[in-house]
Protein backbone atom coordinates (compact mmCIF):
# COMPACT_ATOMS: atom_id res chain seq x y z
CA UNK A 1 0.00 0.00 0.00
CA UNK A 2 2.91 2.42 1.04
CA UNK A 3 4.99 1.62 -2.01
CA UNK A 4 7.45 4.09 -3.60
CA UNK A 5 6.05 6.78 -0.87
CA UNK A 6 9.28 8.82 -0.49
CA UNK A 7 9.03 9.18 -4.55
CA UNK A 8 5.10 10.58 -3.99
CA UNK A 9 6.25 13.08 -1.05
CA UNK A 10 8.99 14.57 -3.64
CA UNK A 11 6.42 15.22 -6.38
CA UNK A 12 3.77 16.15 -4.09
CA UNK A 13 5.94 18.70 -2.29
CA UNK A 14 7.26 20.33 -5.49
CA UNK A 15 3.83 20.33 -6.78
CA UNK A 16 2.58 21.97 -3.34
CA UNK A 17 5.58 24.95 -3.64
CA UNK A 18 4.99 25.78 -6.64
CA UNK A 19 1.02 26.16 -6.05
CA UNK A 20 1.51 27.93 -2.79
CA UNK A 21 4.11 30.42 -5.02
CA UNK A 22 1.42 30.77 -7.22
CA UNK A 23 -1.18 31.82 -4.90
CA UNK A 24 1.58 34.28 -3.48
CA UNK A 25 2.05 35.82 -6.98
CA UNK A 26 -1.73 37.45 -6.59
CA UNK A 27 -3.77 37.31 -4.23
CA UNK A 28 -1.50 38.92 -1.57
CA UNK A 29 -2.25 42.23 -3.79
CA UNK A 30 -5.67 42.04 -4.49
CA UNK A 31 -5.78 45.88 -2.08
CA UNK A 32 -3.78 47.40 -5.13
CA UNK A 33 -5.41 45.71 -8.18
CA UNK A 34 -8.76 46.58 -6.57
CA UNK A 35 -7.23 50.38 -6.16
CA UNK A 36 -5.57 50.39 -9.87
CA UNK A 37 -7.19 48.27 -12.08
CA UNK A 38 -10.63 48.35 -11.48
CA UNK A 39 -10.30 51.81 -10.41
CA UNK A 40 -11.92 52.16 -6.35
CA UNK A 41 -10.01 54.79 -5.02
CA UNK A 42 -11.85 55.69 -1.88
CA UNK A 43 -10.65 54.24 0.91
CA UNK A 44 -13.90 53.41 2.49
CA UNK A 45 -15.42 51.54 -0.51
CA UNK A 46 -11.84 50.09 -0.84
CA UNK A 47 -12.10 48.32 2.73
CA UNK A 48 -15.43 47.03 2.26
CA UNK A 49 -14.20 45.13 -0.83
CA UNK A 50 -10.86 43.95 0.51
CA UNK A 51 -13.13 42.01 3.13
CA UNK A 52 -15.66 40.86 1.16
CA UNK A 53 -12.92 39.17 -1.19
CA UNK A 54 -10.71 37.71 1.86
CA UNK A 55 -14.89 36.08 3.21
CA UNK A 56 -15.52 34.89 -0.38
CA UNK A 57 -12.78 32.69 -0.11
CA UNK A 58 -13.24 31.86 3.20
CA UNK A 59 -16.63 30.77 2.90
CA UNK A 60 -16.26 28.98 0.13
CA UNK A 61 -13.71 27.10 2.56
CA UNK A 62 -15.60 26.54 5.11
CA UNK A 63 -18.96 24.90 2.57
CA UNK A 64 -16.52 22.62 0.37
CA UNK A 65 -14.18 21.63 2.76
CA UNK A 66 -16.53 18.79 4.87
CA UNK A 67 -18.10 18.14 1.23
CA UNK A 68 -14.22 17.52 -0.41
CA UNK A 69 -13.48 15.26 2.32
CA UNK A 70 -16.42 12.92 2.13
CA UNK A 71 -16.16 12.55 -1.69
CA UNK A 72 -12.10 12.44 -0.96
CA UNK A 73 -13.14 8.85 1.24
CA UNK A 74 -15.15 7.72 -1.46
CA UNK A 75 -12.91 8.48 -5.07
CA UNK A 76 -8.83 9.13 -3.88
CA UNK A 77 -7.33 12.34 -2.43
CA UNK A 78 -5.29 11.66 -5.70
CA UNK A 79 -8.33 13.15 -7.51
CA UNK A 80 -9.08 16.02 -4.94
CA UNK A 81 -5.60 17.00 -4.86
CA UNK A 82 -5.72 17.51 -9.62
CA UNK A 83 -9.48 18.66 -8.90
CA UNK A 84 -7.92 21.54 -6.63
CA UNK A 85 -4.49 22.35 -8.51
CA UNK A 86 -6.74 22.61 -12.31
CA UNK A 87 -9.26 24.24 -10.67
CA UNK A 88 -7.68 26.98 -9.55
CA UNK A 89 -5.38 27.50 -12.65
CA UNK A 90 -8.32 27.58 -14.97
CA UNK A 91 -9.94 30.12 -12.49
CA UNK A 92 -7.55 31.99 -10.54
CA UNK A 93 -6.30 33.75 -13.95
CA UNK A 94 -9.88 35.09 -14.69
CA UNK A 95 -9.45 37.97 -12.16
CA UNK A 96 -7.85 40.01 -14.44
CA UNK A 97 -10.29 40.38 -16.69
CA UNK A 98 -13.13 41.19 -14.28
CA UNK A 99 -15.12 44.14 -14.65
CA UNK A 100 -16.12 45.16 -11.66
CA UNK A 101 -15.43 44.07 -7.76
CA UNK A 102 -18.73 42.29 -7.48
CA UNK A 103 -17.06 39.97 -10.36
CA UNK A 104 -13.88 39.31 -8.28
CA UNK A 105 -15.37 38.55 -5.31
CA UNK A 106 -17.51 35.88 -7.27
CA UNK A 107 -14.35 34.53 -8.60
CA UNK A 108 -12.72 34.13 -5.48
CA UNK A 109 -15.89 32.85 -3.63
CA UNK A 110 -15.30 29.76 -6.91
CA UNK A 111 -11.70 29.70 -6.37
CA UNK A 112 -11.86 28.65 -2.88
CA UNK A 113 -14.42 26.20 -3.63
CA UNK A 114 -11.85 24.45 -6.42
CA UNK A 115 -9.13 24.98 -3.91
CA UNK A 116 -7.76 23.83 -0.56
CA UNK A 117 -4.50 22.50 -1.87
CA UNK A 118 -2.95 22.20 1.23
CA UNK A 119 -5.73 19.92 3.00
CA UNK A 120 -5.44 17.98 -0.77
CA UNK A 121 -1.67 17.74 -0.39
CA UNK A 122 -1.59 16.66 3.09
CA UNK A 123 -4.64 13.80 3.02
CA UNK A 124 -2.94 12.11 0.69
CA UNK A 125 0.63 12.21 2.01
CA UNK A 126 -0.65 11.25 5.31
CA UNK A 127 -3.04 8.23 3.81
CA UNK A 128 -0.24 6.57 1.73
CA UNK A 129 3.25 7.16 3.98
CA UNK A 130 3.90 4.35 6.50
CA UNK A 131 2.95 5.06 9.73
CA UNK A 132 6.36 5.49 11.18
CA UNK A 133 6.87 7.99 8.76
CA UNK A 134 3.96 10.26 8.84
CA UNK A 135 5.11 12.48 10.84
CA UNK A 136 8.29 13.26 8.87
CA UNK A 137 6.16 13.80 5.67
CA UNK A 138 3.40 15.96 7.36
CA UNK A 139 6.69 18.46 8.10
CA UNK A 140 7.81 18.31 4.97
CA UNK A 141 4.74 19.23 3.72
CA UNK A 142 4.28 22.12 6.13
CA UNK A 143 7.88 23.03 5.52
CA UNK A 144 6.97 23.47 1.83
CA UNK A 145 3.90 25.57 2.22
CA UNK A 146 6.17 28.06 4.67
CA UNK A 147 8.91 28.15 1.40
CA UNK A 148 6.36 28.39 -0.99
CA UNK A 149 4.32 31.56 0.56
CA UNK A 150 7.94 32.91 1.31
CA UNK A 151 8.78 32.73 -2.35
CA UNK A 152 5.58 33.63 -3.84
CA UNK A 153 5.35 36.66 -1.94
CA UNK A 154 8.78 38.15 -2.37
CA UNK A 155 9.07 37.03 -6.16
CA UNK A 156 5.28 38.34 -6.38
CA UNK A 157 5.54 41.66 -5.37
CA UNK A 158 8.55 42.15 -7.59
CA UNK A 159 6.32 41.04 -10.44
CA UNK A 160 3.33 43.26 -9.56
CA UNK A 161 6.02 46.02 -9.72
CA UNK A 162 7.94 45.82 -12.95
CA UNK A 163 5.37 43.54 -14.89
CA UNK A 164 1.69 44.45 -14.00
CA UNK A 165 -1.36 42.29 -12.88
CA UNK A 166 -1.85 40.19 -16.24
CA UNK A 167 1.66 38.46 -16.11
CA UNK A 168 1.35 37.89 -12.57
CA UNK A 169 -2.51 36.25 -12.45
CA UNK A 170 -0.93 34.48 -15.79
CA UNK A 171 1.65 33.41 -13.95
CA UNK A 172 0.11 31.91 -10.96
CA UNK A 173 -2.05 30.12 -13.31
CA UNK A 174 0.61 28.25 -15.19
CA UNK A 175 2.51 27.38 -11.66
CA UNK A 176 -0.90 26.06 -10.65
CA UNK A 177 -0.99 23.98 -13.54
CA UNK A 178 2.39 22.89 -13.57
CA UNK A 179 1.51 21.55 -10.38
CA UNK A 180 -1.04 19.48 -11.18
CA UNK A 181 0.69 18.16 -14.39
CA UNK A 182 3.72 16.79 -11.62
CA UNK A 183 0.90 14.98 -10.06
CA UNK A 184 -1.01 13.60 -13.17
CA UNK A 185 2.12 12.44 -14.70
CA UNK A 186 4.41 11.75 -10.93
CA UNK A 187 2.33 10.63 -8.55
CA UNK A 188 0.36 7.48 -7.86
CA UNK A 189 -1.86 6.47 -5.09
CA UNK A 190 -2.56 3.16 -4.22
CA UNK A 191 -6.52 3.67 -3.26
CA UNK A 192 -9.55 0.99 -3.62
CA UNK A 193 -12.98 2.32 -3.97
CA UNK A 194 -14.85 0.70 -1.59
CA UNK A 195 -18.43 2.66 -1.97
CA UNK A 196 -20.11 5.11 -4.04
CA UNK A 197 -21.04 8.46 -3.27
CA UNK A 198 -24.86 7.71 -2.93
CA UNK A 199 -24.50 4.81 -0.48
CA UNK A 200 -22.06 7.34 1.71
CA UNK A 201 -25.26 9.60 1.65
CA UNK A 202 -27.50 7.07 2.94
CA UNK A 203 -25.14 5.74 5.58
CA UNK A 204 -24.51 9.49 6.66
CA UNK A 205 -27.03 11.04 9.39
CA UNK A 206 -27.43 14.41 9.35
CA UNK A 207 -27.16 15.25 13.09
CA UNK A 208 -24.44 17.18 15.62
CA UNK A 209 -21.98 15.13 16.50
CA UNK A 210 -21.54 13.86 20.00
CA UNK A 211 -18.16 15.67 20.93
CA UNK A 212 -19.30 16.28 25.05
CA UNK A 213 -16.29 18.96 26.01
CA UNK A 214 -14.20 19.28 22.86
CA UNK A 215 -17.20 21.49 21.43
CA UNK A 216 -15.76 24.26 23.41
CA UNK A 217 -11.97 24.02 22.42
CA UNK A 218 -13.96 24.12 18.48
CA UNK A 219 -15.41 26.91 19.42
CA UNK A 220 -12.81 28.20 20.56
CA UNK A 221 -10.91 27.32 17.43
CA UNK A 222 -13.79 29.58 15.49
CA UNK A 223 -13.09 32.04 17.64
CA UNK A 224 -8.97 32.29 17.68
CA UNK A 225 -9.31 31.95 13.89
CA UNK A 226 -11.80 34.70 13.63
CA UNK A 227 -8.81 37.18 15.85
CA UNK A 228 -5.78 35.82 14.20
CA UNK A 229 -6.87 36.92 10.66
CA UNK A 230 -8.57 39.81 11.41
CA UNK A 231 -5.96 42.11 10.44
CA UNK A 232 -4.45 40.34 8.03
CA UNK A 233 -6.64 41.39 4.40
CA UNK A 234 -5.20 45.36 5.12
CA UNK A 235 -1.79 44.57 5.36
CA UNK A 236 -0.93 46.08 1.99
CA UNK A 237 -3.29 49.07 2.83
CA UNK A 238 -1.48 49.64 5.95
CA UNK A 239 2.02 49.58 3.99
CA UNK A 240 0.57 51.70 0.88
CA UNK A 241 -0.12 54.37 4.07
CA UNK A 242 3.39 54.15 5.81
CA UNK A 243 5.53 54.07 2.69
CA UNK A 244 3.25 56.83 1.13
CA UNK A 245 2.62 54.72 -2.08
CA UNK A 246 6.45 54.61 -2.80
CA UNK A 247 7.52 51.15 -4.02
CA UNK A 248 4.58 49.65 -1.50
CA UNK A 249 4.16 46.39 -3.40
CA UNK A 250 7.79 45.24 -3.12
CA UNK A 251 7.42 46.33 0.82
CA UNK A 252 4.38 44.37 1.01
CA UNK A 253 5.92 41.68 -0.27
CA UNK A 254 8.82 41.84 2.12
CA UNK A 255 6.48 42.43 5.46
CA UNK A 256 4.57 39.27 4.56
CA UNK A 257 7.71 37.02 3.58
CA UNK A 258 9.19 38.08 7.30
CA UNK A 259 5.90 37.22 8.90
CA UNK A 260 5.69 33.56 6.82
CA UNK A 261 9.26 32.85 8.39
CA UNK A 262 8.56 34.41 11.80
CA UNK A 263 5.24 31.71 11.21
CA UNK A 264 7.37 28.66 9.93
CA UNK A 265 9.45 29.17 13.51
CA UNK A 266 6.66 29.52 15.57
CA UNK A 267 4.99 26.19 14.34
CA UNK A 268 7.79 24.17 15.92
CA UNK A 269 8.80 26.19 18.71
CA UNK A 270 5.42 26.64 20.34
CA UNK A 271 4.55 23.01 19.84
CA UNK A 272 7.78 21.73 21.60
CA UNK A 273 6.65 24.68 24.66
CA UNK A 274 3.00 23.11 24.51
CA UNK A 275 4.03 19.49 25.56
CA UNK A 276 6.61 21.04 27.86
CA UNK A 277 4.22 23.03 29.93
CA UNK A 278 0.67 22.56 28.35
CA UNK A 279 -1.42 23.91 25.70
CA UNK A 280 -3.18 26.55 27.34
CA UNK A 281 -0.58 28.21 29.55
CA UNK A 282 1.43 28.85 26.25
CA UNK A 283 -2.01 29.20 24.36
CA UNK A 284 -2.13 32.64 26.72
CA UNK A 285 1.40 33.97 26.47
CA UNK A 286 0.79 33.74 23.02
CA UNK A 287 -2.65 36.22 22.89
CA UNK A 288 -1.15 38.52 24.88
CA UNK A 289 2.48 39.02 23.36
CA UNK A 290 0.18 39.02 19.84
CA UNK A 291 -1.91 41.77 21.24
CA UNK A 292 1.11 43.76 22.72
CA UNK A 293 2.21 43.60 19.21
CA UNK A 294 -0.36 44.24 16.94
CA UNK A 295 -1.09 47.68 18.81
CA UNK A 296 2.46 49.13 17.51
CA UNK A 297 1.93 47.81 13.85
CA UNK A 298 -1.25 50.18 13.83
CA UNK A 299 0.60 53.04 15.16
CA UNK A 300 3.70 52.63 12.95
CA UNK A 301 4.71 55.49 10.68
CA UNK A 302 8.14 54.08 9.43
CA UNK A 303 8.06 51.04 7.62
CA UNK A 304 11.20 49.46 9.95
CA UNK A 305 9.13 49.80 12.80
CA UNK A 306 6.15 47.97 10.94
CA UNK A 307 8.21 45.29 9.72
CA UNK A 308 9.51 44.80 13.06
CA UNK A 309 6.44 44.51 15.17
CA UNK A 310 4.02 42.83 12.32
CA UNK A 311 7.25 40.01 12.20
CA UNK A 312 6.77 39.03 16.07
CA UNK A 313 3.07 39.72 16.25
CA UNK A 314 2.98 37.25 13.32
CA UNK A 315 5.34 34.60 15.36
CA UNK A 316 2.82 34.55 18.82
CA UNK A 317 -0.12 34.94 16.45
CA UNK A 318 0.46 31.45 14.42
CA UNK A 319 1.81 29.75 17.59
CA UNK A 320 -1.66 29.85 18.66
CA UNK A 321 -2.36 27.18 15.68
CA UNK A 322 -0.41 24.59 16.48
CA UNK A 323 -0.90 25.42 20.22
CA UNK A 324 -4.76 24.33 19.88
CA UNK A 325 -4.20 21.44 17.58
CA UNK A 326 -2.21 20.07 20.33
CA UNK A 327 -4.48 20.53 22.61
CA UNK A 328 -7.38 19.39 20.67
CA UNK A 329 -5.09 15.89 19.92
CA UNK A 330 -4.45 15.42 23.36
CA UNK A 331 -7.78 16.04 24.59
CA UNK A 332 -9.91 13.58 21.77
CA UNK A 333 -10.05 9.92 22.18
CA UNK A 334 -6.99 8.45 19.82
CA UNK A 335 -9.71 6.60 17.67
CA UNK A 336 -11.43 10.01 17.12
CA UNK A 337 -8.40 12.45 16.31
CA UNK A 338 -8.72 12.42 12.72
CA UNK A 339 -12.84 13.65 13.12
CA UNK A 340 -11.79 16.41 15.62
CA UNK A 341 -8.92 17.83 13.56
CA UNK A 342 -11.33 17.87 10.66
CA UNK A 343 -13.86 19.49 12.29
CA UNK A 344 -11.55 22.13 13.87
CA UNK A 345 -10.19 23.06 10.50
CA UNK A 346 -14.05 23.99 9.40
CA UNK A 347 -14.47 25.91 12.83
CA UNK A 348 -11.64 27.70 11.65
CA UNK A 349 -12.52 28.36 8.38
CA UNK A 350 -15.95 29.42 10.11
CA UNK A 351 -14.17 32.12 11.92
CA UNK A 352 -12.11 33.55 9.23
CA UNK A 353 -15.27 33.97 6.89
CA UNK A 354 -16.50 36.31 9.94
CA UNK A 355 -13.39 37.91 10.68
CA UNK A 356 -12.99 38.79 7.02
CA UNK A 357 -16.70 40.41 7.12
CA UNK A 358 -16.27 42.07 10.37
CA UNK A 359 -12.81 43.47 9.66
CA UNK A 360 -14.06 45.16 6.65
CA UNK A 361 -16.89 46.80 8.16
CA UNK A 362 -13.74 48.01 10.92
CA UNK A 363 -12.26 49.64 8.56
CA UNK A 364 -14.98 50.87 6.73
CA UNK A 365 -15.90 53.00 9.48
CA UNK A 366 -12.66 53.56 11.23
CA UNK A 367 -9.94 53.39 8.32
CA UNK A 368 -7.04 50.77 8.18
CA UNK A 369 -5.25 51.55 11.74
CA UNK A 370 -8.43 50.62 13.46
CA UNK A 371 -8.18 47.13 12.57
CA UNK A 372 -5.14 46.58 13.67
CA UNK A 373 -6.19 48.12 17.27
CA UNK A 374 -9.57 46.10 17.31
CA UNK A 375 -7.36 43.03 16.58
CA UNK A 376 -5.44 44.20 19.84
CA UNK A 377 -7.79 44.18 21.78
CA UNK A 378 -9.45 40.82 20.59
CA UNK A 379 -6.42 39.03 21.38
CA UNK A 380 -6.32 40.29 24.52
CA UNK A 381 -10.12 39.32 25.02
CA UNK A 382 -8.52 35.77 24.25
CA UNK A 383 -6.99 35.06 27.12
CA UNK A 384 -9.78 34.79 29.61
CA UNK A 385 -11.78 32.74 27.15
CA UNK A 386 -8.88 30.18 26.82
CA UNK A 387 -8.54 30.25 30.79
CA UNK A 388 -11.97 29.40 30.59
CA UNK A 389 -12.26 26.55 28.74
CA UNK A 390 -9.32 25.25 29.97
CA UNK A 391 -11.42 24.58 33.12
CA UNK A 392 -14.47 23.97 31.74
CA UNK A 393 -12.90 21.20 29.70
CA UNK A 394 -10.63 19.79 32.56
CA UNK A 395 -14.06 20.03 34.54
CA UNK A 396 -16.32 18.00 31.78
CA UNK A 397 -13.37 15.55 31.51
CA UNK A 398 -13.32 14.66 34.92
CA UNK A 399 -16.89 14.45 35.01
CA UNK A 400 -16.93 11.89 32.18
CA UNK A 401 -13.93 10.03 33.82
Amino acid sequence: MNDNWRRRLFFVSVAQFLATCGFGFSLPFIPFFIKEHLGIVDEMQRSMWVGLFAAGGQLALCLTSPIWGVVADIYGRRKMLLRAYFGSALILPLMIFVPSPPWLVGLRFVVGMFAGTVTASQALIASTTPQNKVGYAMGIVVSVVGSGNLTGMLLGSVMVEYFGYTISFISSGVLLLVAGLLILYGVTEPFVQQTTLREKMRETEFRLPQFGAIWILLILMSVTGFVTYFERPFIPQLVEMVTGGINAKRWVGIVLSCSAVAGIAAGSIMGRLADRFSPPKVGVASALLAGLCTLPVGLSTCISSLVGFRTGMAFFNAGLDPVLQIWLAKSAPIEKRALFIGWGTSFRAMGWFFSSTAAGAVAMWGGVRMVFFVASVFFILLIPMILSAAKKIGVKQQATN
